[in-house]
């Protein structure tokens, strides 16, 4: 079991200008929530706030697309706007993650939770648990 705060509540995101995920994470467990629509940025902000708020969480973390070689991407700046953007809202700290084979990650557990075809076309939700569960996993190694 990872060592990691057991009253630390996060919001996962996993960006996107269609879809944005959302996750939990307590006590070092990931859980997927729902996928938003992320077309209307700041409909799509409201909503984020108000999960946040009203499931008391502590911390926001992000997914950063990084590249192989480790660098940002142009997606990556679209992120980090969102991201600044969220925390004038929001009043949580925001962290973020490498996002770095989220997508494949999450194909292959919805591939172990036999999901069906149709619903491995969004994966969203499940991409912001993969975000989150790194984000554990990144405490327990500090």
């Amino acid at each position: 079991m990872l060592s990691v705060e057991a009253d630390l509540t996060v919001l996962g995101i996993d960006y996107g200008e269609k879809n944005i995920g959302l996750a939990f994470g307590r006590a070092g467990l990931a859980s997927p929530i729902k996928t938003i629509s992320g077309i209307n940025v700041l409909v799509a902000i409201n909503e984020i706030t108000l999960t946040a708020l009203h499931n008391k969480v502590n911390k926001i973390v992000i997914g950063l697309p990084i590249d192989v070689d480790g660098k940002e991407t142009y997606k990556s700046l679209k992120v980090r706007r969102f991201a600044n953007l969220l925390k004038s809202h929001v009043k949580k700290p925001i962290e973020f993650v490498n996002e770095y084979n989220t997508t494949y990650e999450s194909l292959r557990e919805s591939i172990n939770l036999d999901y069906s075809k149709k619903s491995r076309k969004n994966l969203d939700h499940i991409s912001a648990a993969v975000i989150v569960r790194k984000y554990f996993e990144s405490l327990s190694t500090n």
